[in-house]
Protein backbone atom coordinates (compact mmCIF):
# COMPACT_ATOMS: atom_id res chain seq x y z
CA UNK A 1 0.00 0.00 0.00
CA UNK A 2 2.41 2.05 0.81
CA UNK A 3 4.13 1.78 -2.22
CA UNK A 4 1.17 2.58 -4.51
CA UNK A 5 0.39 6.08 -2.13
CA UNK A 6 4.05 6.43 -2.92
CA UNK A 7 3.40 6.07 -7.30
CA UNK A 8 -0.01 8.35 -6.39
CA UNK A 9 2.25 11.20 -4.78
CA UNK A 10 5.38 11.35 -7.43
CA UNK A 11 3.57 10.80 -10.29
CA UNK A 12 1.53 14.25 -8.98
CA UNK A 13 4.66 15.91 -8.23
CA UNK A 14 5.85 15.06 -11.69
CA UNK A 15 2.77 16.44 -13.27
CA UNK A 16 3.09 20.02 -10.87
CA UNK A 17 6.72 20.12 -12.43
CA UNK A 18 5.66 19.74 -15.35
CA UNK A 19 3.37 22.29 -15.19
CA UNK A 20 5.45 24.72 -13.24
CA UNK A 21 8.30 23.93 -15.79
CA UNK A 22 5.83 25.16 -18.69
CA UNK A 23 5.03 29.01 -16.46
CA UNK A 24 1.86 27.56 -15.63
CA UNK A 25 -0.37 29.32 -12.59
CA UNK A 26 -0.97 26.18 -10.16
CA UNK A 27 -3.48 26.39 -7.65
CA UNK A 28 -4.30 23.58 -5.02
CA UNK A 29 -7.78 22.48 -3.08
CA UNK A 30 -7.61 20.21 -0.70
CA UNK A 31 -10.94 18.97 1.52
CA UNK A 32 -10.17 16.85 4.75
CA UNK A 33 -13.11 14.07 5.77
CA UNK A 34 -13.26 12.07 8.22
CA UNK A 35 -15.78 8.74 9.01
CA UNK A 36 -16.76 7.16 11.73
CA UNK A 37 -18.71 3.92 11.67
CA UNK A 38 -20.73 1.42 13.43
CA UNK A 39 -22.23 -1.85 12.01
CA UNK A 40 -22.50 -5.55 12.42
CA UNK A 41 -21.23 -7.81 10.83
CA UNK A 42 -22.84 -11.33 10.49
CA UNK A 43 -19.70 -13.54 9.43
CA UNK A 44 -16.63 -12.61 10.84
CA UNK A 45 -14.51 -15.19 9.83
CA UNK A 46 -16.24 -16.14 6.37
CA UNK A 47 -16.74 -19.71 7.45
CA UNK A 48 -19.95 -19.73 9.46
CA UNK A 49 -18.87 -19.11 12.92
CA UNK A 50 -20.28 -16.40 14.40
CA UNK A 51 -21.26 -12.61 13.98
CA UNK A 52 -20.25 -9.23 15.76
CA UNK A 53 -20.90 -5.70 16.04
CA UNK A 54 -17.37 -3.61 15.06
CA UNK A 55 -16.25 0.06 15.24
CA UNK A 56 -14.04 1.96 12.73
CA UNK A 57 -12.67 5.73 12.45
CA UNK A 58 -11.10 6.47 8.51
CA UNK A 59 -9.42 9.66 7.95
CA UNK A 60 -9.03 10.79 4.68
CA UNK A 61 -7.99 13.88 2.23
CA UNK A 62 -8.78 14.42 -1.32
CA UNK A 63 -6.34 16.73 -3.40
CA UNK A 64 -7.01 18.65 -6.37
CA UNK A 65 -4.23 20.42 -8.43
CA UNK A 66 -5.12 22.47 -11.14
CA UNK A 67 -2.77 24.44 -13.96
CA UNK A 68 -2.42 25.75 -17.42
CA UNK A 69 -2.12 22.98 -20.47
CA UNK A 70 -5.50 21.13 -18.87
CA UNK A 71 -3.65 20.11 -15.77
CA UNK A 72 -5.74 18.31 -12.97
CA UNK A 73 -4.66 15.73 -10.39
CA UNK A 74 -6.84 14.60 -8.28
CA UNK A 75 -5.86 12.05 -5.08
CA UNK A 76 -8.21 10.44 -2.78
CA UNK A 77 -6.34 8.32 0.04
CA UNK A 78 -7.81 7.08 2.99
CA UNK A 79 -6.45 4.89 6.14
CA UNK A 80 -9.04 3.37 8.67
CA UNK A 81 -8.54 1.50 12.10
CA UNK A 82 -11.44 -0.83 13.04
CA UNK A 83 -12.15 -3.36 16.09
CA UNK A 84 -14.67 -5.70 16.65
CA UNK A 85 -16.37 -5.51 19.77
CA UNK A 86 -15.87 -9.12 20.83
CA UNK A 87 -13.05 -10.82 19.55
CA UNK A 88 -11.98 -12.95 21.88
CA UNK A 89 -14.94 -14.94 20.66
CA UNK A 90 -13.30 -15.50 17.46
CA UNK A 91 -9.83 -16.58 18.78
CA UNK A 92 -8.44 -12.91 18.14
CA UNK A 93 -6.20 -10.92 19.87
CA UNK A 94 -7.38 -7.88 19.93
CA UNK A 95 -9.54 -7.49 16.87
CA UNK A 96 -8.33 -4.22 15.57
CA UNK A 97 -7.35 -4.08 11.84
CA UNK A 98 -6.53 -1.31 9.27
CA UNK A 99 -7.08 -0.65 5.81
CA UNK A 100 -6.11 1.72 3.37
CA UNK A 101 -7.15 3.06 0.07
CA UNK A 102 -5.29 5.78 -2.50
CA UNK A 103 -6.68 6.99 -6.21
CA UNK A 104 -5.19 9.37 -8.15
CA UNK A 105 -6.57 9.99 -11.41
CA UNK A 106 -3.99 12.85 -13.52
CA UNK A 107 -5.05 14.80 -17.07
CA UNK A 108 -2.56 16.84 -18.96
CA UNK A 109 -2.36 18.15 -22.43
CA UNK A 110 1.51 17.82 -23.21
CA UNK A 111 1.60 19.24 -26.31
CA UNK A 112 -1.17 20.74 -29.14
CA UNK A 113 -1.04 17.24 -30.46
CA UNK A 114 -1.19 15.41 -27.32
CA UNK A 115 -2.73 14.59 -24.60
CA UNK A 116 -1.91 12.35 -21.18
CA UNK A 117 -4.62 10.81 -19.06
CA UNK A 118 -3.19 8.90 -15.60
CA UNK A 119 -5.70 7.05 -13.35
CA UNK A 120 -4.22 4.45 -10.33
CA UNK A 121 -5.35 3.16 -7.16
CA UNK A 122 -4.66 0.84 -4.10
CA UNK A 123 -6.56 -0.80 -1.41
CA UNK A 124 -5.11 -2.55 1.47
CA UNK A 125 -7.21 -4.32 4.34
CA UNK A 126 -7.15 -6.68 7.12
CA UNK A 127 -9.75 -9.44 7.28
CA UNK A 128 -12.58 -9.20 8.57
CA UNK A 129 -13.01 -5.92 6.83
CA UNK A 130 -12.36 -6.83 3.39
CA UNK A 131 -16.19 -5.81 2.59
CA UNK A 132 -16.82 -5.05 -0.94
CA UNK A 133 -14.16 -7.28 -2.82
CA UNK A 134 -15.88 -9.81 -4.26
CA UNK A 135 -14.40 -13.07 -5.51
CA UNK A 136 -11.75 -12.00 -3.68
CA UNK A 137 -12.71 -13.41 -0.35
CA UNK A 138 -11.46 -16.57 0.71
CA UNK A 139 -11.86 -18.43 4.50
CA UNK A 140 -8.64 -17.92 6.47
CA UNK A 141 -7.56 -14.97 4.75
CA UNK A 142 -5.91 -12.52 6.49
CA UNK A 143 -4.79 -9.43 4.30
CA UNK A 144 -6.04 -8.36 0.84
CA UNK A 145 -3.53 -6.06 -1.56
CA UNK A 146 -5.48 -5.11 -4.93
CA UNK A 147 -4.09 -2.83 -7.21
CA UNK A 148 -4.49 -1.34 -10.68
CA UNK A 149 -2.58 1.21 -13.03
CA UNK A 150 -3.65 2.60 -16.38
CA UNK A 151 -2.63 5.26 -18.55
CA UNK A 152 -2.83 6.56 -21.76
CA UNK A 153 -0.86 8.80 -24.46
CA UNK A 154 -3.16 10.38 -27.54
CA UNK A 155 -1.21 11.65 -30.15
CA UNK A 156 -3.38 13.68 -32.98
CA UNK A 157 -2.15 12.92 -36.63
CA UNK A 158 -5.02 14.77 -37.86
CA UNK A 159 -8.68 16.71 -37.10
CA UNK A 160 -10.22 13.36 -37.86
CA UNK A 161 -7.61 10.93 -37.05
CA UNK A 162 -4.96 9.89 -33.69
CA UNK A 163 -2.76 7.18 -32.53
CA UNK A 164 -3.12 6.22 -28.69
CA UNK A 165 -0.63 4.44 -26.26
CA UNK A 166 -1.15 3.07 -23.29
CA UNK A 167 -0.67 0.44 -20.80
CA UNK A 168 -2.59 -1.02 -17.96
CA UNK A 169 -1.96 -3.09 -15.21
CA UNK A 170 -3.46 -5.26 -11.80
CA UNK A 171 -2.20 -6.39 -8.62
CA UNK A 172 -3.46 -9.11 -6.22
CA UNK A 173 -1.74 -10.44 -2.95
CA UNK A 174 -2.74 -11.93 -0.07
CA UNK A 175 0.11 -12.46 2.30
CA UNK A 176 3.47 -14.17 2.09
CA UNK A 177 3.77 -17.62 0.09
CA UNK A 178 -0.15 -17.37 -1.38
CA UNK A 179 -0.37 -18.83 -4.52
CA UNK A 180 -2.79 -15.69 -5.83
CA UNK A 181 -0.17 -13.58 -5.27
CA UNK A 182 0.53 -12.10 -9.11
CA UNK A 183 0.49 -9.24 -11.53
CA UNK A 184 -0.57 -8.60 -15.05
CA UNK A 185 1.09 -5.71 -17.57
CA UNK A 186 -0.70 -5.33 -20.71
CA UNK A 187 0.63 -2.64 -22.94
CA UNK A 188 -1.68 -1.48 -26.00
CA UNK A 189 -1.51 0.91 -29.08
CA UNK A 190 -4.91 1.97 -31.03
CA UNK A 191 -5.41 4.11 -34.05
CA UNK A 192 -8.79 5.69 -33.57
CA UNK A 193 -10.57 7.58 -36.59
CA UNK A 194 -13.46 9.98 -35.99
CA UNK A 195 -16.50 9.44 -38.28
CA UNK A 196 -18.96 12.23 -37.08
CA UNK A 197 -18.44 14.68 -34.01
CA UNK A 198 -20.32 12.14 -31.99
CA UNK A 199 -19.04 8.40 -33.02
CA UNK A 200 -14.86 7.09 -32.85
CA UNK A 201 -13.69 3.82 -34.28
CA UNK A 202 -10.61 2.33 -33.27
CA UNK A 203 -8.22 -0.98 -34.27
CA UNK A 204 -5.75 -1.74 -31.74
CA UNK A 205 -3.10 -4.84 -30.64
CA UNK A 206 -3.28 -5.38 -26.34
CA UNK A 207 -0.47 -7.47 -24.65
CA UNK A 208 -1.12 -9.15 -21.61
CA UNK A 209 1.96 -10.37 -19.50
CA UNK A 210 0.87 -12.39 -16.56
CA UNK A 211 3.42 -12.94 -13.84
CA UNK A 212 3.60 -15.17 -10.57
CA UNK A 213 4.92 -14.02 -7.62
CA UNK A 214 5.51 -17.33 -6.36
CA UNK A 215 5.08 -19.61 -3.12
CA UNK A 216 8.03 -21.54 -2.13
CA UNK A 217 7.67 -25.31 -1.67
CA UNK A 218 6.39 -26.62 1.43
CA UNK A 219 4.72 -23.37 2.20
CA UNK A 220 1.03 -23.79 4.28
CA UNK A 221 -0.90 -22.23 1.23
CA UNK A 222 1.01 -24.27 -1.49
CA UNK A 223 2.48 -27.16 -0.12
CA UNK A 224 3.52 -28.27 -3.42
CA UNK A 225 5.46 -24.22 -4.40
CA UNK A 226 3.81 -22.04 -6.51
CA UNK A 227 5.23 -20.72 -10.49
CA UNK A 228 6.96 -17.52 -10.21
CA UNK A 229 8.21 -14.90 -12.79
CA UNK A 230 6.22 -14.92 -15.80
CA UNK A 231 3.59 -17.83 -16.73
CA UNK A 232 1.67 -16.55 -19.86
CA UNK A 233 0.67 -13.99 -22.80
CA UNK A 234 -2.17 -12.61 -24.20
CA UNK A 235 -2.56 -11.60 -27.55
CA UNK A 236 -5.00 -9.45 -28.01
CA UNK A 237 -6.41 -7.88 -31.98
CA UNK A 238 -9.56 -5.33 -30.68
CA UNK A 239 -11.73 -3.58 -32.68
CA UNK A 240 -13.65 -0.46 -30.72
CA UNK A 241 -16.34 2.11 -31.45
CA UNK A 242 -17.72 5.06 -28.88
CA UNK A 243 -20.27 6.94 -29.23
CA UNK A 244 -21.74 10.39 -27.38
CA UNK A 245 -25.28 9.83 -26.76
CA UNK A 246 -25.26 13.39 -25.32
CA UNK A 247 -22.73 15.97 -23.50
CA UNK A 248 -22.40 13.63 -20.09
CA UNK A 249 -23.31 10.54 -21.63
CA UNK A 250 -20.62 7.72 -23.48
CA UNK A 251 -20.83 4.56 -25.03
CA UNK A 252 -18.13 2.46 -25.72
CA UNK A 253 -17.93 -1.20 -27.55
CA UNK A 254 -14.97 -3.11 -27.61
CA UNK A 255 -14.52 -6.41 -28.56
CA UNK A 256 -11.98 -8.99 -30.62
CA UNK A 257 -9.89 -12.35 -29.89
CA UNK A 258 -7.30 -13.57 -27.75
CA UNK A 259 -4.34 -15.70 -28.38
CA UNK A 260 -2.70 -17.68 -24.91
CA UNK A 261 0.41 -19.05 -25.09
CA UNK A 262 2.77 -19.80 -22.17
CA UNK A 263 1.98 -22.37 -19.29
CA UNK A 264 -1.67 -22.38 -21.29
CA UNK A 265 -2.41 -22.55 -24.49
CA UNK A 266 -6.22 -21.55 -25.93
CA UNK A 267 -8.15 -19.09 -27.75
CA UNK A 268 -11.46 -17.04 -27.02
CA UNK A 269 -13.53 -14.06 -27.60
CA UNK A 270 -13.22 -10.70 -25.72
CA UNK A 271 -15.67 -8.13 -25.50
CA UNK A 272 -16.54 -5.25 -23.47
CA UNK A 273 -19.74 -2.92 -23.05
CA UNK A 274 -19.31 0.42 -20.84
CA UNK A 275 -22.02 3.03 -20.06
CA UNK A 276 -20.76 5.96 -18.14
CA UNK A 277 -22.84 9.46 -17.24
CA UNK A 278 -22.14 12.12 -15.27
CA UNK A 279 -23.71 15.05 -14.34
CA UNK A 280 -23.97 17.17 -10.88
CA UNK A 281 -26.58 15.23 -9.51
CA UNK A 282 -26.44 11.83 -10.84
CA UNK A 283 -23.27 9.79 -11.57
CA UNK A 284 -24.14 6.26 -13.84
CA UNK A 285 -21.83 3.74 -14.80
CA UNK A 286 -22.79 0.31 -16.76
CA UNK A 287 -20.26 -2.51 -17.54
CA UNK A 288 -20.21 -5.82 -19.12
CA UNK A 289 -16.88 -7.91 -20.62
CA UNK A 290 -16.00 -10.92 -21.15
CA UNK A 291 -11.65 -11.23 -20.92
CA UNK A 292 -8.09 -12.59 -19.53
CA UNK A 293 -8.20 -11.46 -15.75
CA UNK A 294 -6.27 -12.42 -12.48
CA UNK A 295 -8.21 -14.36 -9.86
CA UNK A 296 -7.26 -15.32 -6.06
CA UNK A 297 -6.93 -18.75 -6.10
CA UNK A 298 -3.41 -18.83 -8.03
CA UNK A 299 -1.44 -16.43 -10.33
CA UNK A 300 -2.09 -16.37 -14.08
CA UNK A 301 -5.01 -15.87 -16.47
CA UNK A 302 -8.74 -16.74 -15.80
CA UNK A 303 -11.33 -16.21 -17.99
CA UNK A 304 -13.31 -13.63 -16.14
CA UNK A 305 -17.21 -12.56 -16.96
CA UNK A 306 -18.36 -9.88 -14.85
CA UNK A 307 -21.50 -7.22 -14.65
CA UNK A 308 -21.44 -4.40 -13.00
CA UNK A 309 -24.13 -1.24 -12.21
CA UNK A 310 -23.17 1.73 -9.98
CA UNK A 311 -25.76 4.80 -9.31
CA UNK A 312 -25.17 7.73 -7.51
CA UNK A 313 -27.78 10.13 -7.01
CA UNK A 314 -27.22 13.37 -5.09
CA UNK A 315 -30.01 15.65 -4.18
CA UNK A 316 -30.36 18.80 -2.23
CA UNK A 317 -30.57 17.51 1.07
CA UNK A 318 -30.42 13.66 0.52
CA UNK A 319 -27.85 11.11 -1.31
CA UNK A 320 -28.51 7.79 -2.32
CA UNK A 321 -26.32 4.88 -4.41
CA UNK A 322 -25.85 1.49 -5.35
CA UNK A 323 -23.37 -0.86 -6.84
CA UNK A 324 -24.20 -4.62 -7.85
CA UNK A 325 -21.86 -6.75 -9.60
CA UNK A 326 -21.83 -10.32 -10.65
CA UNK A 327 -19.04 -12.30 -11.51
CA UNK A 328 -17.55 -15.58 -12.63
CA UNK A 329 -14.15 -16.90 -13.14
CA UNK A 330 -13.07 -20.21 -14.82
CA UNK A 331 -9.78 -21.94 -16.00
CA UNK A 332 -8.77 -20.99 -19.29
CA UNK A 333 -8.69 -24.86 -20.10
CA UNK A 334 -12.22 -25.24 -19.04
CA UNK A 335 -13.97 -22.43 -20.66
CA UNK A 336 -17.56 -24.03 -20.81
CA UNK A 337 -17.24 -25.27 -17.19
CA UNK A 338 -19.40 -23.16 -14.70
CA UNK A 339 -16.30 -22.11 -13.10
CA UNK A 340 -16.80 -19.66 -9.64
CA UNK A 341 -19.80 -17.48 -9.58
CA UNK A 342 -20.49 -14.93 -7.07
CA UNK A 343 -21.93 -11.44 -6.55
CA UNK A 344 -21.40 -8.19 -4.29
CA UNK A 345 -23.83 -5.19 -3.87
CA UNK A 346 -23.96 -2.24 -1.57
CA UNK A 347 -26.76 0.22 -1.18
CA UNK A 348 -26.66 3.44 1.16
CA UNK A 349 -29.23 6.33 1.55
CA UNK A 350 -27.51 9.37 3.15
CA UNK A 351 -28.85 12.86 4.82
CA UNK A 352 -27.01 16.09 4.75
CA UNK A 353 -27.09 18.21 8.15
CA UNK A 354 -24.93 20.92 6.50
CA UNK A 355 -22.55 21.46 3.17
CA UNK A 356 -20.02 19.64 5.31
CA UNK A 357 -21.86 17.06 7.66
CA UNK A 358 -23.62 13.89 6.74
CA UNK A 359 -25.16 10.67 8.07
CA UNK A 360 -25.52 7.43 6.01
CA UNK A 361 -26.72 4.42 6.11
CA UNK A 362 -25.90 1.06 4.17
CA UNK A 363 -25.98 -2.25 3.82
CA UNK A 364 -23.42 -4.18 2.08
CA UNK A 365 -23.15 -7.89 0.83
CA UNK A 366 -20.68 -10.35 -0.75
CA UNK A 367 -21.26 -14.32 -1.37
CA UNK A 368 -19.95 -16.75 -3.41
CA UNK A 369 -22.43 -18.73 -5.13
CA UNK A 370 -20.12 -21.84 -5.82
CA UNK A 371 -16.73 -22.29 -5.69
CA UNK A 372 -14.85 -25.76 -5.59
CA UNK A 373 -11.75 -24.39 -4.14
CA UNK A 374 -13.16 -23.71 -0.30
CA UNK A 375 -15.03 -26.24 1.70
CA UNK A 376 -18.38 -23.88 2.08
CA UNK A 377 -19.76 -21.38 -0.02
CA UNK A 378 -18.69 -17.58 0.86
CA UNK A 379 -20.89 -14.90 1.89
CA UNK A 380 -20.91 -12.01 4.32
CA UNK A 381 -23.38 -9.00 5.15
CA UNK A 382 -22.53 -6.12 6.85
CA UNK A 383 -24.91 -3.20 7.72
CA UNK A 384 -22.79 0.20 8.52
CA UNK A 385 -24.33 3.14 10.26
CA UNK A 386 -21.56 6.32 9.30
CA UNK A 387 -21.42 9.63 10.40
CA UNK A 388 -19.00 11.72 7.62
CA UNK A 389 -17.68 15.27 7.84
CA UNK A 390 -16.11 16.22 4.82
CA UNK A 391 -14.79 19.82 4.14
CA UNK A 392 -16.13 21.48 1.20
CA UNK A 393 -13.06 23.33 0.48
CA UNK A 394 -9.88 24.84 1.42
CA UNK A 395 -7.08 26.61 -1.13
Amino acid sequence: MMAATRLALLVAFAALLSARGAGAKVYIEWRPRMSLMAGYNDNVLLNGTGADGFGQAVPGIKLDIFGEHNLHVAVDCQAGLARLAHPEQFGLSSGFATNETCNLETRLHLSPRDKLHFRGGATYSQDPFSIGLGLLLRPGQSDIFVAHVGGEVEHALTGHSEIDYGMEGQALAFGSGDPGNGFVLAPNLRYAWKTSARSKWDLGVREQLFFGIGAPRGSARAPNGAPGGLLDEGHSLLLGYSYALSPWTNLTVRGGGVLLTGLNQAAMPTARVQLESYTPGLALSIMVAHDLVIGPSSAGPLIGDFAELGVVRDWEHVAAHLRVGVYRNAGVSHALDIGTLGYGTEVGLGWKFTRDLRIEVAALRDARLNDVTVAQQVDRNVLQLRLIWEKARFE
